[in-house]
């Protein structure tokens, strides 16, 4: 379906190009993933999913005190 005619390879980035039936001649370009990752953001954060966890990291940290509490009692 898809032949390669050249490659351009970098560090972190590839190039090729290719002939897709659907497109025709296509150049296609491959990034690290986590370079890309990095790039697109810009220092924000959802803070809905930390107050969940940090709610239910205290919570689990009251039972399982509230649990040696009651096991040391009982010995």
């Amino acid at each position: 379906m898809e032949s390669s005619i050249s490659s351009v390879s970098t560090s972190s980035k590839s190039k090729r190009l290719l002939f897709d039936r659907r497109y025709g001649w296509v150049i296609d370009e491959w990034k690290d993933p986590s370079e890309e990752a990095l790039a697109g953001g810009r220092g924000m954060f959802c803070i809905l999913p930390i107050a969940k966890a940090a709610v239910k990291m205290a919570s689990e940290s009251v039972s399982l005190a509230a649990n040696s509490v009651v096991i040391s009692k009982s010995s």
